[in-house]
């Protein structure tokens, strides 16, 4: 926490001198506060495992839901899994059981019956294995060390991937190339191995950001049964990425990342050159998709004749409105189902649809069993909402929702969906798509309980939109909305004290502020404070012109949105909010943004929280993978 009165030459601090006993008591507070909120658990990850026709005719539907939660103690986040059966609205739920941190990638197979992981050692971190599980009970696993064909496997969330062949008896997966061991150039070189000597100090770039120690990666090909493994490196300095198996598992499609002139940025990063490419168990690579462009996750209908992705255009703004493409296979035809969309598009039941906007790309399974219609969860404003899109018109229809529903996995014509608001945790639901227009009277039932927040009502918060009076440079965009997400009381209790707010604006820039649950900030409010969360102009989920409306205006526009939005805060709740106590948190984009606040207005803001803010523009042009900005 930065004093601002100390910056302004004055040695004031936060917190005056305090007792030892009420310096107890606080820190005791604040510690049964935090215990409180990291009890709750969030949703990393949930999958359909099966569906079974029962003795009355009707479907039960496996679940498996990947937990993730803080452990206080460990000081690390922890996973554990929960097993699920329902059956015709009841839900039977079975003991949790811990996740290994050691593993790395985890898939189960379509039919069920196996399971495969890649893990490390707890004796050796650089030694990884394949573990394969039955479930007969059988299990082996194949030291991938041993075999030596490969570096360390990809477990990120841009390129990797572990994928079941169709027949269940191949892996695909991505792993980085093996290189020569590097030493100087006196040691001995011994024949029949690759000769590393002169690199002992040579640098290799890496993909930045939560990308260290990726540089080149390679197509891995596992057999099961026989162990056999074939890496295969793409042409021209391209890397591999998000595979998924043709439907008669003679061959994988994928993404291949263009890696000059530098791999840097790649995290958040939609902007790159990337294409899509089909290669057979043999290495044959070949470019299946058109022009120039990035595209990611592709995934293949049940029928096996189309294939679906994300594309964006190459360069400007680091993340933009994609495109949602359909390629026809084998005739490889590609036609836009959904095209970019510039404000606003009436969809079906005259719902608006701002485009599709996800980091994560299309869900591992997104198509419904007709291979006709797929489901996509985007940024729609402050909340992300999920639609169901038919490919063969582009209609598109929008499920109901209150605050996020992010769609988790798609199998037959059921769907999961991860349900939040700000002051709701995590709660998994379950639904059945209706058929072609009914889709927006989907019954969703609850797999997991609804869960409260310990001192936090489920109505704490609020959600609206303002336009700023002050024109942008360019008029096109003045008419641009901002989206507030406050989060805390929305009126006092008599003889209530008034609550210090905090502003938190995002990073990105190009990001959002969603209305869907936050550890960290329920623990402000928790504590006493309340929170606002400001989605400036440059947020995505309003239509491309939102995105455009800031590259070139950065500190000017966007700071000043962000402060017109604290005040309207202050002046919607003048009744709870105090306004002598202002503070600001933000990281990335958002703490340039905090340092701009700040120093422009210290009378308002009273402290901030700085977390590794882009404010070294001395370096930001060689350095940062968003130098447009």
């Amino acid at each position: 926490m930065v004093s601002l009165s100390g910056l302004r030459g004055q040695t004031t601090h936060i917190f005056p001198a305090l007792s030892k006993s009420y310096y107890s008591k606080m820190v005791d507070n604040l510690k049964k506060v935090l215990e409180s909120v990291a009890a709750i658990s969030t949703v990393k990850q949930a999958t359909i495992t099966s569906i079974r026709e029962n003795s009355s005719g009707k479907e039960d539907v496996g679940v498996e839901i990947q937990w993730s939660c803080f452990n206080l103690a460990g000081s690390e986040y922890t996973h554990n899994l929960s097993n699920y059966i329902v059956q015709d609205g009841r839900i039977m739920s079975y003991h949790p059981a811990p996740l290994s941190k050691n593993v790395l990638l985890r898939q189960t197979s379509n039919s069920g019956r196996m399971t495969a992981c890649v893990m490390t050692s707890d004796k050796d971190k650089e030694k990884e294995h394949m573990m394969v599980m039955k479930t007969d009970g059988f299990m082996t696993t194949i030291d991938l060390k041993e075999i030596d064909k490969h570096g360390k496997v990809y477990a990120d969330e841009e390129f990797s991937c572990l994928e079941w062949s169709p027949d269940e008896t191949t892996l695909v997966y991505v792993a980085e190339k093996k290189q020569p061991k590097p030493t100087s150039f006196f040691a001995s070189f011994k024949e029949g191995s690759e000769d590393g000597r002169g690199q002992e100090f040579l640098y290799r770039n890496d993909w930045g950001e939560q990308m260290k120690g990726k540089h080149q990666g390679v197509v891995c090909f596992l057999n099961v049964s026989t162990k056999e493994l074939r890496c295969h490196e793409l042409p021209d300095n391209l890397c591999p990425a998000q595979m998924v198996w043709t439907a008669d598992g003679t061959g994988v499609f994928g993404v291949a990342f263009e890696s000059q002139p530098f791999r840097l940025g790649l995290v958040y990063c939609h902007n790159r050159m990337s294409k899509l490419f089909h290669m057979d168990m043999n290495g044959t690579f070949t470019v299946i998709s058109e022009g120039c462009s990035n595209v990611r996750t592709p995934r293949v209908s049940p029928d096996g004749k189309k294939i679906a992705f994300l594309r964006s255009k190459v360069g400007g703004p680091h993340a933009k409105c994609s495109q949602l493409c359909l390629l026809s296979w084998p005739s490889k035809q590609e036609r836009i189902v959904v095209d970019v969309v510039e404000r606003e598009k009436r969809i079906h039941d005259d719902h608006l649809f701002f485009g599709i906007y996800t980091f994560s790309g299309l869900p591992r399974r997104c198509w419904l069993k007709d291979s006709e219609r797929l489901v996509i969860s985007t940024v729609s404003h402050s909340d992300i909402v999920s639609c169901v899109i038919h490919t063969t018109d582009g209609t598109i229809v929008e499920m109901p929702h209150v605050g996020s529903h992010v769609v988790t996995d798609v199998f037959d014509d059921y769907l999961l969906v991860n349900f939040s608001t700000l002051a709701h945790p995590n709660q998994i639901l379950l639904g059945c798509v209706p058929s072609k227009g009914q889709e927006d009277c989907i019954k969703m039932n609850q797999v997991t309980p609804t869960r409260e927040i310990p001192n936090v009502s489920s109505l704490e918060y609020s959600v609206w939109e303002f336009v700023n009076d002050t024109p942008h440079p360019n008029p096109k965009y003045s008419d641009i909305s901002i989206s507030l997400l406050y989060y805390g009381p929305v009126s006092n209790t008599k003889g209530a004290s008034k609550r210090p707010l905090i502003c938190w604006p995002h990073g990105g820039p190009h990001s959002s502020s969603i209305n869907s649950y936050s550890m960290a900030a329920t623990f402000f409010v928790a504590l006493g404070y309340s929170v606002v969360f400001v989605n400036y102009r440059g947020s995505i989920g309003f239509g491309q012109d939102g995105v455009d409306s800031l590259p070139g205006n950065c500190g000017l526009t966007d700071v000043d949105d962000v402060h017109k939005a604290t005040l309207n805060c202050l002046k919607r709740f003048s009744e709870v909010l105090d306004e002598s106590k202002v503070f600001l948190v933000g990281g990335s984009h958002g703490g340039f943004l905090v340092t701009h606040l700040a120093a422009q207005y210290p009378k308002l803001y009273k402290a901030a929280i700085i977390r590794n803010a882009s404010c070294d523009f001395t370096t930001a042009l060689a350095g940062k993978d968003n130098p447009d900005l």
